[in-house]
């Protein structure tokens, strides 16, 4: 084969690490184990780790790896308890792994001998990108080649590559499944990992996960070559929950506790994974990988936001919907003007279990205050940064309008600034230039929350309607009795 490189001297090529997720698939993991080991790349760990599977399929590893004599180095992990997906990948890139490049692999799918050494050419090639994908051909569980949806997907969809990053990010948090890349079919680096810090999540979706965090300031490259056989069958990942449907699962969501059938915990697991998201996006934000995009924000938070209501309104009893009541009653007073001009900063704080974003707004103005009262409750606003030295020292609606040169200071620290004003680029140029704020951490208010909200506005006609109805009414009667 014309890049087998199990020949050349391992140590003249970048350590590989393949990792083979294994749970409930002795029919099928003797396949692909026998993948793995004929792998022709020369410097590659193979990592076999069983989720403390109930079958035999622990008995098969240990069959096929007893009398390996290969060139690859063979690590074997058992589970003492079953972690499921996402801390089980955790738990594999955090303790298991010594490579700088991981490749993904199921333990019912089958890799092409040739696999290894042509994600690492590629990867190589294209200047080392955190996430490498290629293609993938669908088979049933007989063995017989199929075209279902992923193999339609690969077929028909625009390549992610041929648009702008900011454009990858805009289309995944617009329409996140399905995932332009399959789990099976992907590679990437473990300084990608690392970058993030473990996930504190830990959603059952780690292809999203490492997809995700490559568009957050990452670099991704896709070619068109089938190097797996992914096996669609009954007891895939998304088809496993749907087997016991009786059994509950208890989980804790903040200081709410949740109780939820199996058969409905798909939707806990994808708000796990938004959680996480949302974390990533405030760690790049933090590490200066992307500036804050407020529009990419708030399709972020609504997705979260939306998650979390169906998840208290279905699973956490009477008191998940009083908590939604409550909330939905702080949201309403949101709305009073006098609420704001009493410097009440308490927001609804409905979702109390995530990371807050600390920023500053540049303009204690008109624009500024409704920047303030628009956005929500996870952004924690700081101060407000104004030129004008009359404001310098006050407070606006509860928060304290400091001078641009304070900004940073110890009092003062922010993940970001958001410039809620028209006079952006000015502002820009002196945070930059004269203060010497990170190109990165400048950011600007869209026109949308600057502006009075429609629900504010219209909040505020309704209540004069009705003042003026009633005021009317009671000014006929007073006539009519007189």
């Amino acid at each position: 084969m014309a890049n087998d490189t199990t020949k050349t001297t391992s140590s003249e090529l970048p350590r590989v690490s393949m990792f083979l997720f294994v749970f409930q698939q002795q029919d099928y993991l003797e396949e692909a184990i026998a993948g793995a080991l004929a792998q022709d790349y020369a410097n590659l760990q193979i990592v076999i780790s069983d989720d403390a599977s109930t079958d035999n399929s622990v008995a098969v590893i240990e069959q096929a790896t007893r009398n390996y004599q290969g060139p690859h180095d063979i690590k074997v992990n058992v589970n003492p308890t079953n972690l499921g997906i996402g801390e089980h990948f955790k738990h594999i890139m955090n303790n298991l792994i010594d490579g700088k490049l991981v490749v993904a692999a199921a333990g019912d799918d089958i890799s092409s001998p040739n696999r290894v050494s042509r994600i690492v050419e590629t990867w190589l090639a294209n200047g080392k990108p955190d996430v490498i994908a290629h293609d993938l051909r669908e088979f049933d569980q007989h063995g017989n080649n199929v075209d279902s949806d992923r193999t339609i997907q690969y077929q028909w969809q625009q390549n992610p590559l041929e648009l702008q990053p900011i454009q990858r990010l805009t289309n995944y948090l617009q329409d996140p499944f399905p995932l332009p890349f399959l789990g099976a079919a992907l590679a990437y680096t473990r300084e990608l990992y690392q970058r993030f810090e473990a996930p504190i999540w830990a959603p059952d979706y780690e292809d999203h996960l490492m997809y995700f965090r490559a568009l957050l300031g990452g670099s991704i490259h896709y070619f068109r070559e089938p190097l797996v056989r992914y096996r669609r069958h009954t007891a895939n990942f998304t088809n496993r929950d749907k087997k016991v449907s009786s059994a509950v699962k208890r989980v804790s969501l903040g200081n709410r506790s949740l109780t939820i059938p199996m058969a409905s915990f798909g939707q806990y697991r994808m708000h796990q994974l938004v959680c996480q998201q949302f974390e990533d996006y405030l760690k790049a934000i933090q590490l200066e990988r992307v500036c804050l995009d407020v529009d990419h924000f708030f399709k972020l938070w609504q997705n979260l936001n939306r998650r979390h209501e169906q998840l208290l309104s279905c699973f956490a009893g009477w008191r998940g919907k009083l908590a939604l009541l409550r909330s939905d009653v702080q949201h309403y007073f949101n709305y009073l003007p006098w609420r704001w001009h009493y410097g009440v900063r308490q927001r609804a704080a409905s979702i109390n279990y995530l990371s807050p974003i600390r920023i500053i707004i540049f303009g204690a103005s008109a624009a500024g205050q409704r920047a303030l009262m628009q956005l929500p409750e996870q952004f924690e606003v700081v101060a407000f940064a104004d030129n004008n030295s009359k404001l310098q020292g006050q407070k606006v609606l509860g928060i304290p309008v400091i001078a641009p040169a304070k900004i940073g200071t110890e009092a003062y620290t922010f993940d970001s600034i958001l410039v809620a004003s028209i006079y952006y680029f000015p502002i820009k140029q002196q945070l930059v230039k004269d203060i010497h704020i990170a190109v990165t951490k400048v950011s600007r208010a869209p026109q949308a929350i600057i502006s009075e909200s429609t629900s504010a506005h219209r909040f505020r006609r309704t209540s004069k309607i009705i003042i003026a109805s009633a005021f009317t009414a009671a000014l006929i009667t007073a006539l009519i009795s007189s």
